[in-house]
């Protein structure tokens, strides 16, 4: 297997088999990880505006693994500080100091990106980050 990145939450290889295969330290991280790209499963939701988002492929729970396919930007990718069906427990402060941040990061991109987010709806996507989010390669 090829190592494809790592950062805060854990490292990533592509498979034998062209998909990429996320191992995740933290058990809280894994569960967000895992129920987001099942929720996207099971709306059917391969790309929001043209970005890819990766398809999961496979999980297992033991190993906090993640398989889904390999994308190429423009896409968005790492789900793991997302929250599912309902938005973390973030003081309205803290929220505003993010999106400025984020807003910060993307710069002339950030409406495009703050549409993104939007349309994710049942998901709150806490790591939107020039890493995460891509818009060329």
């Amino acid at each position: 297997m090829r190592f494809l990145g790592d950062g805060n939450d854990g490292a990533v290889w592509e498979s034998d088999r062209q998909t990429a295969i996320k191992s995740l330290e933290r058990r809280d991280s894994y569960i967000r990880e895992r129920d987001a790209y099942l929720r996207l499963q099971e709306r059917s939701i391969v790309e929001i505006q043209g970005f890819a988002i990766p398809i999961l492929v496979d999980f297992d729970d033991t190993k906090q693994i993640v398989e889904m396919t390999v994308v190429f930007p423009p896409c968005i990718l790492d789900f793991a500080k997302a929250y599912v069906d309902q938005s973390p427990d973030f003081s309205a402060e803290v929220i505003r100091d993010w999106r400025e941040e984020t807003a910060e990061l993307f710069d002339a991109d950030w409406d495009k990106v703050e549409s993104l987010l939007d349309e994710l709806e049942c998901i709150f996507y806490f790591d939107a980050k020039p890493g995460n989010i891509r818009f060329s390669a």
